[in-house]
């Protein structure tokens, strides 16, 4: 069962629910946060701190969590396709609160477009110029349409979009975050990417067969969270 409209309205809620924790909570840990799930569960769902963590870390998961809460709301709207306003605005509530408190965590500027060059270290793939990314988001978005596309489809996209690494940070989170955007938006289960298995996630993104192939594995994880 890949399929959303194959899960009763109970299990699609009960689903979401769930994934705000986990998509939460890995897709941070897969860029170097320490919270634990326990932590970010009681983060999220408490509002209890964990003392011994950076603020403006923690600051982050729960601005992403925000930015989980407007993608389900979005995505639910087959007529929404996504547009560089949107990447930025998700690109800007995730960050907002801790910009607000712990300026310093922060890479900036937040909701717009790195000024600088990037490299990815050990990895011979060539990030867009500062003064090409806009034009290349808009080309990006031009091809694939939102409401319009399948696994592989979804896969070519987040290649695509982590290749022109458009912002100072944030960049897997909100591919990862369009990713479930576009899964919802064309009845295919969200994917959980877990953090235990970050090195097959980053080996399967230079090739979207391998990675659409470790997408539907992580469709199985998120399907695990509830009772079917």
């Amino acid at each position: 069962m890949k399929n959303l409209n194959e899960l009763t309205l109970k299990q699609r809620e009960e689903l979401f629910r769930q994934l705000r924790i986990s998509i939460t909570h890995h897709s941070n840990a897969i860029e170097g946060t320490t919270l634990s799930y326990g932590e970010t569960k009681e983060l999220l769902e408490l509002g209890h701190t964990a003392g011994h963590k950076p603020l403006g870390e923690q600051l982050v998961i729960l601005g992403f969590a925000k930015a989980y809460d407007v993608i389900i709301r979005e995505a639910s709207n087959k007529e929404n396709v996504i547009d560089s306003s949107f990447i930025k605005d998700i690109h800007a509530i995730m960050f907002e609160d801790a910009l607000q408190v712990a300026p310093g965590y922060v890479s900036k500027p937040i909701g717009a477009y790195r000024l600088d060059e990037r490299y990815i270290k050990g990895v011979d793939i060539k990030l867009s110029l500062p003064h090409m990314i806009s034009n290349n988001i808009e080309n990006l978005l031009y091809q694939f349409h939102s409401n319009k596309m399948d696994l592989l489809d979804i896969s070519e996209f987040h290649i695509l979009f982590e290749r022109i690494h458009p912002f100072a940070d944030g960049n897997g989170r909100v591919g990862r975050l369009i990713m479930a955007y576009q899964a919802i938006q064309n009845n295919i289960v969200p994917p959980l990417i877990e953090n235990e298995h970050r090195d097959d996630y980053l080996k399967a993104i230079n090739d979207k067969d391998d990675l659409c192939k470790f997408l539907d594995e992580s469709i199985t994880k998120s399907l695990e969270l509830i009772d079917i």
